[in-house]
Formats: structure tokens, sequence, C-alpha cells
């Protein structure tokens, strides 16, 4: 028995042993190494060591920039009070022990992490004041540790998590995958920020809500919360005809305003034909828009329609209601389009048009453009009879009368009707040749036409000549 006891004895402290030799082996793997500070832009691109990193310290109003590191990986990382706007560590791959991100003034993202792949110890994201973005925190496989983020008031606003890369949705893309096995605590944080993690995302109020698809990546990830969405917004280079058809798989209708802008987009026939634009319509800033098909069964705009700097932009008018805006006979906010270089046919593109609720804005292009008059639109469909808000028609390299306007029975706001034409002739001063001249609007003026009291009336054939004196010029017979 004693000898049993002996070996039970020895054995027991040879574990005792193995224990604390590996205890202290743990400690001194989490302990060892050399700590640095960087306090200037000057030290951080001087900075070269790569291994045995138990602090680094990166702090000082002139840090913008942490592209030139070269470390995989550190077990103590503080960054605070720099004067980063991003945190750019693309080598860093891991974190053994605290990351602690604070006091930073001009951070806005916490993006540039693309091999960061594991975290284990607390992570602190502490009074960033302008901080919006963490999706740089996507990229991590695993996290053991805890996660608090305090005192961040631009970051977190509570909203749905169609993208994992919006605001906490990034938090609860972590912890729905199992990523984060810690305590995650949100506080003082956005206004409209959540303090439960469990209710990121969650939202009151129903699931129409309103979406900015800002490149293809966000289309194909585009999840929404059902069929209808308020407001639309696409944006993107790399958003083609292609691309954007896609969209209409996912969505039927949006509500609010639908804006596309500085896009790839040829063609409105891939998007605009099958999903309902029940309010207003902005297409802005696509160079390479021509088509406008897509609008071709449009009869009601229940908003703005504005088509801003879209060079290329068709406004077909035959066959009648069947090409572009042509079947369209009421704007409810209102209508702008500047410039219209590609518009022709005599104002063809809105033959039906008889009322716009807000300001109705023709601006053209001094360089190029066929647009003459708005003839084809009066002789046609009637010619527009009603604007809510200002009348804007000038800078048409091609206008030569101002016919279209005849119908004209309501104005409610100023007249502005300046710089048309030019080598092949300008707008008469009285009606001439056919060609409906300024004195239209002395007959708005005695019959009533525009309703606002003492309304703003610039008249000018050219640039450079005086405006017409609207209590000497004659009316229209």
């Amino acid at each position: 028995m004693k000898f049993i006891n002996n070996n039970r004895a020895v054995f027991s402290l040879i574990i005792a042993c193995l224990l604390f030799v590996g205890c202290q082996k743990q400690e001194h793997e989490l302990t060892s190494g050399n700590d640095y500070t960087l306090s200037s832009q000057a030290d951080v691109n001087k900075f070269s060591v790569q291994d045995n990193i138990r602090t680094l310290t990166i702090t000082g109003a002139d840090v913008t920039d942490l592209s030139s590191l070269q470390f995989k990986s550190v077990k103590n990382l503080v960054i605070e009070n720099t004067g980063l706007t991003d945190i750019n560590l693309v080598n860093l791959s891991a974190i053994t022990v605290s990351f602690t991100i604070q006091d930073n003034e001009q951070l806005a993202a916490i993006s540039h992490l693309d091999n960061f792949k594991f975290h284990s110890g607390n992570l602190l994201i502490k009074n960033n004041k302008v901080l919006t973005n963490i999706d740089g925190l996507l990229h991590l496989k695993i996290f053991k540790g805890d996660l608090t983020i305090t005192d961040n008031i631009l970051l977190g606003e509570n909203q749905p998590c169609s993208f994992d890369s919006v605001g906490f949705c990034v938090v609860k893309y972590l912890m729905n995958n199992s990523v984060i096995n810690g305590t995650v605590t949100l506080s003082n944080n956005h206004p409209n920020s959540v303090s439960d993690p469990t209710l990121i995302g969650e939202m009151a109020g129903g699931n129409i809500i309103s979406y900015v698809l800002g490149s293809k990546g966000d289309v194909e990830q585009f999840n929404p919360l059902s069929d209808t969405a308020m407001d639309l917004k696409i944006t993107g280079m790399d958003i083609t005809d292609v691309v954007i058809g896609t969209i209409k798989t996912k969505l039927k209708a949006v509500k609010g305003t639908i804006t596309l802008e500085g896009t790839a987009v040829t063609t409105t026939e891939t998007f605009f034909n099958s999903v309902n634009c029940l309010g207003s319509i902005v297409l802005r800033n696509n160079a390479e828009l021509v088509n406008p098909q897509g609008f071709k069964d449009y009869r009601i705009i229940n908003g703005d329609l504005i088509v801003e700097n879209c060079p290329k932009f068709a406004y077909w008018g035959f066959p009648t209601g069947a090409a572009s805006f042509s079947g369209v006979t009421r704007i409810e906010g209102s209508l702008r389009l500047n410039p219209v270089p590609a518009m022709g046919d005599g104002g063809a593109g809105f033959t039906s048009l008889s009322y716009v609720g807000g300001d109705f804005e023709i601006t053209g292009d001094k360089t190029k453009g066929d647009m003459w008059n708005m003839d084809t639109w009066y002789v046609v469909g009637g010619g527009i009879k009603h604007i809510g808000g200002n009348l804007i028609y000038k800078n048409h390299y091609k206008v030569n009368g101002l016919g279209g306007l005849q119908a004209l029975e309501y104005i409610g706001g100023d007249v502005y009707i300046l710089d048309n034409g030019g080598p092949d002739g300008l707008v008469p001063i009285t009606t001439a040749g056919g060609q409906v001249g300024f004195c239209i609007v002395r007959n708005w003026v005695d019959n009533g036409v525009l309703k606002k009291t003492d309304p703003v009336i610039q008249l000018r054939p050219k640039a450079g000549d005086p405006f017409i004196d609207i209590n000497t010029l004659p009316a229209c017979n």
C-alpha cells in the first residue's frame, strides 16, 4: 500500500508540475514581447517590427495613415487620439489579448482590416465622435472575448439589416454566425441606436423602408424586408443594365422616390417597366443613359420627374402614348429637365402632359440640341395647361419660338424665359413667321394666368441683352 500511495503521490506531483509549467508557458505567451509607442506619422512610417510585439500604442494627432505597417499579429493594440479617418491595417490577422480604439476625433470608419481573422480578449471601441462604419470587423472568423462599443455618437443608428455592413448590423452578423464568444455591450452611441444587441435591425412600423444600393455588390446582396420599398437610391458605376435588371426579381414597387444616379445604365427598360414607381423619379448623372422606353406605359407621376445631367437621354414621341413620357398626362410634383440636348420633335416626348403641380423647368445645352419649339406637344396633345410653380425655359441652342405654351391657364410662380436660340434664330418679341413670341407672356398677365402676387418675370432673347420690360411688351394678337 505504501508503494502504491507513493506512486500516486509522485504521479500527482508530476501532473501538478506539468500544469504549472503549462500555465506558466501560456501566461508567458500572453505577456512576453516588447512594447512600442508610435506618437507621430514619422514614427509609423519608420516602424518595421513584425514579431514579438506585446503592446503597440499608436497615438498623435498627425497620425493619418497606417498602411505602411507590416505586422500580422500583436498581443495588445491601442489606437487613440490620432488623426485617422479610417483604420487601414490590411496585414493584421490576429490580436491575442486586447484591442482598443478610442478618442479618435476624425475616425469615420474601421473598414480596412481585410485579413483580420482572429481576436482573443476584449475589444473596446469608445468615444470616436464621427465613427459610422465598423464593417472591417466582418472579416473576423473567431472572436473569443467581450466587445464593448460605447460613446460613439454617430454610430449604430438602428435600421433594418438589409446589408451586414450597415452600422451595428456588423455586430448582429458576428453574433448570428457564432463568431463572438463573449459579452456584447452597447451604450451611449447614436441616439437612435439600441443597447440590447438582440434588437439590432428590429424596426417598429412595418417592413416598408428605404434602401441605398451603392454598388453591384449591394444589388447582389439586396434582401428587402418586403416587395415594396419606401425610397430607393441606386448608384455606382458598376451598376449596368444587367445588374439593375435583377432588382425587379426582389421588388415590385417603390412608394417614395426612386433615384438612379451615377451609373453605367443605358436603358430604363430593365427596371422602370417592371417596378411600379409610385412617387418621384430622379435620373441624375447617368452619362450613358439613352433609352426612355421603360416609361412608355406611365400615365401619372405622383411626385417629381427630374432628369439632370443625362446628356444622351432621349425623349421619343412616336407613336404617341407608346414612347418615353408621351403617355404621361399629369406630374403631381415638379418637372425638371436639365439639360435636354436630345429633346426634339417639338416636345413630342410629352405630348399628353397638361398638368404639372410644381415647377416646370426645361433647360437646354447651349452647344447642341434641336428643340426649336413645343408645337407638336400643343398640336397633338393640346399643350401644357397648368404649372403650379415656376416656369423656367432657358439656354436652348435651337429655340426660335414659344409655341406649345399657348394653352397655359395657370402659372402659380415666377416666369424665366431666357437666352434661347442662336445662329438659327431667336424667340421673337411678337409672333412672326408662325413662331410664338414673348408677347404670349403679356397675354398671361392680361388674362390672369399668372396667379402669384407680383411674380418675377425675366424675359431675354439672348445672353447680354437687357431684360424685356413686361410693362411695354405688347400682347400677341
